[in-house]
């Protein structure tokens, strides 16, 4: 009766443990949901560190391997525009997949007429307005889960590699320990001490080989989720992923096997709150069971990579549809594109903002040529020129644009802005920019058009051999496949290249204390000249800015700099 008893209180307290358990769980999917309905249309709040960013690259590189369309925007391009900080403010994705097809697709702007796009633009606008389904699909893509010590790319990639091993040593584990537990019952005693040693021995030998499978063992905990994802997904997603749900079944069909034995398969990270699952963690480290079936299962995820890769793209693109259409909601002033086709490049843009400035000052452009773009430091010429490569990246990847309207050919896109010395190779500031520019030159195939975004043209040498080559380098940017936006401080461009590029400005004004911006562009090229007069707000000596101010003033009359007879400037 007193082993009834405990047994009975057992049970009791497992299933006391259990209802918490569920208890909790439906509380934390109920604050889930309504996180869910507060963050839509709301920027990302999350920290992502540079190393979180680089583990969610890899799948993008990977890709940029094998390319899924004829154009991706490139390293110099991206950190140009900081799309990192972009991407941040934009993912909102629920699983590590989401994140990482996300990421991707920002660097794939379709340059042709692209199905894979329409259909992303389409599920975007269905999920922005239908929220009970948008909901239930992102409660599914969460419990995929994400990982930030690694990358889901590098884990699956370690399988690949990986070939399973014999699975003997195991055997003989498990036969020795049925052995030593055999004999508890015919002399209890050395039945028992058998039994003990055998078990240091077999969890000993299990904890130093699942340390080196522990990343396998994450690669098939992540496949068992997005498999349950798969199979939940056809439950519940709506009908317009019918599609979706198709390509899903038909490639989870070969790794079936793998979901009926995930449930032997854990990293370990067991919680005290679930005593079977704990039971199960202490079977498996005495018996191999997990091992055993790892090594099994390596051949079935290394002979079925097309397959996961598959899944992977299209849980990924889901979640990262979601996302896309949440930020499009966050944004003030937003537009759906319209693509035009033709011979010669079109690039027109209504009240355009750049999505990272908090208050931004919207500018308008319209051309089918090349624009010159002149104005002091800080005057609006390097963010306007980054606003207008964005809005091609957004209208061509996750297809609307934070403008009013938008009218544009189809671009490769191509800046160069930002640009560093290159230590580690040995090269200078100037070999840098003319490697950068070198490659815009040669983006002209004449298949797809293309956008360039140059600030200030050779800002590397000297004033002279800039200017000239400078000239020479925008004259041949000059076509009609390019559209090319180019600042410079240089006005004597403004002269050389009047025939070939229309000219707009920024402009500040300068009082006597202060200097103020408007940031609105302007047609025609700068004609202030106030860099001067902002020594004067500065504290400047009167007579230095008056000389300064005459040579300008006799420079700009003949064309050549004169000195006084101290011989001072």
């Amino acid at each position: 009766m007193g082993y009834l008893g405990f047994i009975l209180a057992c049970l009791a307290l497992v299933l006391v443990i259990f209802i918490d358990g569920s208890a909790r769980d439906k509380k934390n999917r109920r604050v889930y949901r309504e996180y869910l309905k507060e963050s839509f249309g709301k920027k990302s709040t999350g920290e992502l560190s540079a190393d979180d960013i680089e583990n969610i690259s890899l799948y993008h590189r990977r890709k940029a391997e094998n390319p899924r369309g004829s154009f991706l925007i490139d390293d110099i391009t991206w950190n140009d525009l900081g799309m990192d900080d972009i991407f941040r403010q934009m993912n909102t994705c629920a699983c590590a997949l989401g994140e990482e097809e996300l990421y991707h697709r920002l660097h794939s702007p379709c340059v042709t007429d692209d199905a894979d796009h329409e259909r992303f633009c389409e599920l975007r606008e269905y999920f922005g307005a239908n929220e009970d389904d948008r909901i239930s699909i992102k409660e599914i893509l969460h419990d995929i889960g994400i990982y930030r010590k690694t990358s889901v790319t590098k884990i699956f990639s370690y399988v690949e590699v990986l070939a399973p091993e014999s699975n003997l040593q195991h055997y003989i584990v498990i036969v020795l320990m049925l052995i030593s537990i055999a004999m508890i019952f015919v002399m209890p005693g050395l039945g028992v001490l058998m039994t003990v040693a055998m078990m240091i021995v077999s969890i000993g030998l299990y904890l130093k080989t699942k340390k080196a499978l522990d990343p396998v063992i994450v690669t098939f905990n992540y496949a068992a989720r997005m498999l349950r994802a798969c199979d939940l997904l056809e439950k519940k997603a709506p009908a317009i992923l019918r599609d979706e749900i198709e390509i899903l079944k038909e490639n989870g069909k070969p790794l079936r096997k793998m979901l009926k034995y995930s449930v032997w398969i854990s990293n370990g990270s067991v919680s005290m709150d679930n005593p079977v699952m704990l039971l199960l963690e202490y079977v498996k480290m005495i018996f191999h069971l997990d091992l055993i079936i790892i090594n099994r299962l390596i051949g079935l995820l290394k002979s079925h990579v097309r397959e996961i890769d598959e899944i992977r793209r299209i849980l990924g693109t889901t979640d990262a549809v979601i996302s896309a259409a949440s930020y499009m909601r966050s944004l003030n002033v937003c537009c759906i594109p319209e693509f035009v086709s033709g011979e010669s490049a079109v690039f027109s843009v209504e009240e355009c903002v750049h999505p990272l400035i908090n208050s931004p000052v919207a500018n308008s452009i319209e051309t089918e040529g090349p624009i010159l773009l002149t104005g002091s430091n800080a005057s609006g010429k390097s963010t306007f020129l980054k606003t207008v490569a964005i809005c091609a990246v957004f209208a061509q990847t996750i297809g609307y644009v934070p403008a009013k309207k938008y009218r544009a050919s189809r671009f490769k896109i191509y800046t160069s802005m930002a640009l560093n010395d290159n230590i580690r190779n040995g090269e200078s500031y100037f070999v840098v920019e003319i490697k950068s520019l070198k490659r815009i030159l040669d983006a002209g195939s004449g298949e797809e058009p293309v956008l360039c975004c140059i600030d200030e043209v050779l800002r590397g040498t000297n004033t002279v051999e800039r200017i000239a080559a400078s000239a020479r380098i925008l004259r041949s940017l000059a076509r009609p496949d390019y559209i090319a936006f180019a600042a410079t401080h240089d006005v004597e461009l403004t002269r050389l290249l009047e025939k070939e590029y229309k000219n707009y400005h920024f402009e500040e004004e300068v009082t006597l204390n202060d200097v103020k911006f408007n940031y609105l562009i302007k047609q025609g090229p700068a004609v202030s000249r106030n860099a001067i007069r902002l020594l004067g707000v500065m504290g400047y000596d009167k007579k230095l800015i008056s000389d300064a101010e005459d040579m300008v003033e006799n420079f700009m009359s003949t064309g050549s700099w004169q000195y006084d007879k101290s011989g001072r400037g």
